[in-house]
C-alpha cells in the first residue's frame, strides 16, 4: 500500500545532570541521529495493508543551548524532502512492523508521498522547524514550542523532550503527534477509501548534536 505521510523534523532539549560546560552552539549530526515518522493503516480493508515508517536521510540544524538559561535556547532544523526513505527493512524491524514491502512497493510509496498531491517535493523541497520558546517543566524536561512548516504551511507545535550528554554528543529525544491534513493534504487512500492511512502520524526523534 502506498503511504503519504507528512514529515517533519524537530529537535528538543531538557535538563538532566546539567553542567555549565554544556552551553554553546551544537550542530545536528545526521549520522548519529534517527528521525522516523510512523504511519498507521486504516479503512475497512486495513488487514490487506501495512503500517509504514518513513525516515529522513538528509537534514541539518543547530541548537544554541544554555542549560543555566534554557529559556534562552533556540533550535533551527531543516529536512530535505527528497531524502525521505520509506520502509527501510531495518527500520521496520526496529519498530516491530510485520511484513516487508517489496522494492517496487517502497519506490511507489516514495513517489506518491513526494508527488504534487502530497508533500510536493518539487515545489517545497524542505520541511523546517524553528523554536519560538523553550520552558523547563516540573519533571525536568523542556516544553518546546515552535513553528513547523510543511508544504509551505506553518503551524505552532508543542512537545516535551529530554536531553543528555552522551560521549560528547548532546542527545535529544522526543515524540510529536500531528495530522497530515493540517498541512494541506490528505492521507493516502485507495479503493474508495477501503484502504487508507490514518490522518494522525507520530514523529519519533532521536538526535545527536555536536559542538563545532
Amino acid at each position: 500500500m502506498r503511504a503519504a505521510p507528512g514529515f517533519a523534523l524537530l529537535f528538543a532539549v531538557s535538563v538532566f545532570a546539567v553542567e555549565p560546560a554544556w552551553a554553546g552552539t551544537f550542530t545536528i549530526d545526521p549520522g548519529q541521529s534517527a528521525l522516523v515518522v510512523q504511519i498507521f493503516k486504516d479503512g475497512v480493508a486495513a488487514r490487506l495493508a501495512h503500517d509504514h515508517v518513513v525516515q529522513a536521510r538528509a537534514f541539518s540544524g543547530t541548537v544554541a543551548y544554555d542549560p543555566q538559561k534554557p529559556e534562552a535556547s533556540t533550535i533551527q532544523v531543516k529536512v530535505e524532502v527528497e531524502s525521505l526513505q520509506a520502509d527501510d527493512p531495518a527500520t521496520r524491524r526496529k519498530f516491530g512492523l510485520d511484513g516487508e514491502p517489496s522494492a517496487k512497493d517502497r519506490a511507489d510509496i516514495e513517489t506518491t508521498m513526494k508527488s504534487d498531491g502530497q508533500l510536493a517535493a518539487a515545489r517545497f523541497p524542505s520541511i523546517t522547524f524553528a523554536s519560538t520558546s523553550i520552558a523547563k517543566q516540573p519533571d525536568g524536561r523542556l516544553l518546546v514550542t515552535g513553528r513547523l512548516t510543511i508544504r509551505g504551511i506553518a503551524h505552532e507545535v508543542k512537545f516535551p523532550a529530554q536531553v543528555t550528554m552522551e560521549s560528547g554528543l548532546l542527545r535529544g529525544r522526543a515524540e510529536l503527534t500531528f495530522k497530515q491534513s493540517s498541512f494541506g493534504y490528505q492521507p493516502y487512500r485507495a479503493a474508495l477509501g477501503a484502504i487508507k492511512n490514518k490522518d494522525e502520524v507520530i514523529l519519533h526523534i532521536d538526535l545527536g548534536a555536536k559542538a563545532p
